[in-house]
């Protein structure tokens, strides 16, 4: 039975190799007839061509010439065709009906790596011949071959272009189980083994059911294999299943992530010990492929390091992965290879987003809206990604790249079949319009408004916290900077976004967000001088932002080798300066400022050339500390001028 679908296996394999030999010969020697098939055709040929599968022996070079010259009758009618045959079975003999059962197997078999006609059609006519092959053939009596009917089944599923994806794959799972229901480890190993391969893939793929559940499934299956699959005994075998559970953990949900990556990584690597560039060079690349997009979502070791990892392994890959022989593989990776790009740390930031849009614009060129529809979709929502990081160029055009990018995206992310990244595209598009350049500006922040709402029709506060919380921070940004409407009325909203932000934005769980939120908060309480808030606000920030420096000993005021954090505090003292300054009784606020574990503030208002020739009255200056020395911070003159303006 082994060595049986093992030469199935062969015969599906050389079974396409062989047809582009012979269809050079063939030509177009052979017109098609230009009038409908009629049902007798149908019938003849069908008895013809089980015929000749027989008398061959499966033999494809027998076969697939007369599947070329009769064309115009592999269409949909066939099938009934098909149907009719088999009651006419139901009066054969036993025997005579059990070969002629695997005879429309293996014609089906064939007819499943045909590579002309309709494949969709092509697949549905063999998706029947093993429905067909089935009720004749009965497992009490063969079921060896019911098993492998079964199996069949089970791939032409899977690979069935039409009917709903989630239902071709349920039923998939369902004939590989049945199919494991004959194939024991013990009476058949290897058949046993392949069918949990099969299964595993269909559970990885598999759209129903809980996606954890799924995965862990996928990993079971796959791993039972390996109790056969050995690299002595089937090397290649346990290559591509090594490779599959590499997959499988990648996409792994249970079990910590940082783990699952470097299992991931692990798997691959083993796949790696058989697949050569020289002898499974497609494999090969794969693999690469697979271990870029491992070392990208990395978290052990340095960052920098796992994307140059990353970018080494997917440049490998485009050794064999070539627009000419792999068009699609190469388009996946050069998708990846742009990620990779636009992720990385070394080297010049500029010229590394150069890359990463050259390397999503190449994957374009494969990923085409009618073939490609999500992969197109994807690659134009990172180019805009891209366009908002870019440092070359115009920036108002690389803003106008963005909306573009987006919006061609939305064209495929609909809210109805994407509802996630039509809602994270929403967000992305009320930030480029937030920061447009061009166009009026007061229409400008309305269509960021409009976004940011779109997207909270998805992202509500219990489905998508963060998500959420980040809109809300945004719609306070646009709310802010409103010009249409009543100004007092838009600070306000603004507002309530920004607290609405903070609901999920604590300092344990999102610091940074946190310190960003409770500043635009505390600017936007000024503005509508609700002093003592906004001096709350900053404090909140302040401290946030002083804890963080504490423990990373960072002296925000004095260490000016802290380009990315001495400027962002810099901007928080600046404002909390001007709110103090205005406070009707500032007696408590010096008293906070004075007992602040960090003293910056207390060294800031200390400077004696703040409080020179009196140009500031400040009403506490005298209860404040007597300042010991001269502190330098950086941008320094900029808060000078800033406070002496407020004085005036």
């Amino acid at each position: 039975m082994q060595e049986q679908h093992r030469n199935v296996y062969l015969t599906l394999i050389n079974a396409s190799k062989f047809f582009i030999r012979i269809s050079r010969r063939l030509g177009n020697m052979l017109p098609l007839p230009s009038f409908p098939p009629t049902l007798n055709a149908q019938r003849n040929f069908l008895k013809q061509v089980l015929q000749v599968t027989s008398d061959s022996d499966v033999d494809p070079q027998a076969v697939y010439p007369l599947l070329q010259e009769n064309l115009a009758l592999l269409d949909e009618n066939f099938a009934r065709v098909l149907r009719e045959f088999e009651r006419q079975l139901a009066d054969e003999e036993a025997e005579e009906a059990e070969r002629l059962a695997t005879n429309i197997m293996n014609f089906s078999n064939l007819l499943q790596e045909f590579p002309l006609g309709n494949q969709a059609i092509n697949q549905d006519i063999a998706i029947t011949g093993y429905q067909v092959a089935l009720t004749i053939c009965r497992r009490a009596i063969n079921s060896d071959t019911w098993a492998l009917i079964q199996n069949n089944l089970g791939l032409a599923y899977f690979n069935r272009i039409r009917g709903e994806r989630a239902e071709n794959i349920e039923n998939a799972i369902t004939a590989y189980q049945a199919a494991l229901e004959v194939y024991t480890r013990e009476t058949c190993p290897w058949d046993w083994a392949m069918n949990q391969v099969c299964l595993g893939l269909a559970y990885s793929n598999r759209i129903g059911g809980e996606g954890a559940e799924n995965i862990e499934n996928a990993i079971t299956a796959y791993q039972a294999a390996l109790e056969i699959y050995t690299r002595e005994m089937f090397p290649s075998d346990w290559a591509m299943t090594q490779n599959n559970l590499g997959l499988s953990y990648w996409k792994r949900i249970r079990g910590e992530r940082t783990d699952n990556i470097e299992n991931a990584i692990a798997y691959y690597q083993a796949a790696l010990e058989v697949y050569t560039r020289e002898i499974f060079p497609s494999q090969w690349a794969g693999t690469q492929d697979n271990l870029g997009l491992a070392y990208l979502e990395r978290i052990r070791g340095e960052r920098a390091e796992n994307i140059e990892n990353a970018i080494t392994y997917c440049q490998a890959a485009l050794q064999i992965y070539t627009r000419e022989t792999f068009p699609s593989d190469w388009a996946m990776t050069q998708y990846n290879l742009g990620t990779a790009y636009s992720n990385r740390i070394w080297g010049e930031r500029a010229e590394n987003i150069e890359n990463a849009i050259a390397s999503y614009q190449a994957a374009l060129q494969v990923y085409t809206r009618e073939t490609f529809p999500s992969d197109w979709a994807m690659t134009h929502y990172d180019l805009g990604e891209v366009y908002w990081k870019r440092i070359r160029g115009k920036r108002a055009e690389n803003i106008e790249n963005v909306i573009a990018y987006c919006q061609a995206a939305l064209q495929v992310y609909t809210r109805e079949t994407f509802p996630s990244d039509w809602a994270m595209i929403q967000n992305n598009l009320g930030a480029a319009y937030s920061n447009r350049i061009w166009g009026e500006r007061a229409e400008n922040i309305e269509n960021a408004i409009a976004y940011y709402q779109a997207a909270l029709q998805f992202y509500t506060c219990e489905t998508f916290p963060y998500q959420w919380a980040t809109v809300q921070n945004n719609l306070g940004e646009a709310y802010s900077n409103r010009i249409r409407g009543e100004r007092g009325e838009n600070i306000e909203n603004a507002i309530v976004f920004y607290q609405s932000a903070l609901q999920i934005y604590t300092r344990e769980a999102f610091t940074a967000n946190y310190t960003e939120t409770q500043l635009n908060l505390g600017l936007a309480y000024q503005t509508v001088q609700k002093l003592s808030n906004a001096y709350q606000a900053f404090t909140a920030a302040i401290n946030t932002i002083e804890s963080q420096a504490l423990e990373m000993k960072v002296d925000m005021v004095n260490d000016i080798e802290q380009p990315t954090i001495a400027p962002e505090l810099n901007d928080v003292y600046h404002k909390m300066l001007e709110v103090c300054l205005n406070l009707p009784d500032n007696t408590q606020a010096v008293n906070d400022i004075k007992s602040s574990k960090n003293s910056n503030l207390t060294k800031l208002f200390n400077n004696r050339n703040l409080f020179a020739d009196g140009k500031i009255k400040f009403q506490t200056n005298s209860q404040l500390e007597q300042p010991q020395e001269y502190i330098l911070i950086d941008d320094f003159y900029e808060v000078l001028q800033i406070i002496k303006q407020i004085s005036k």
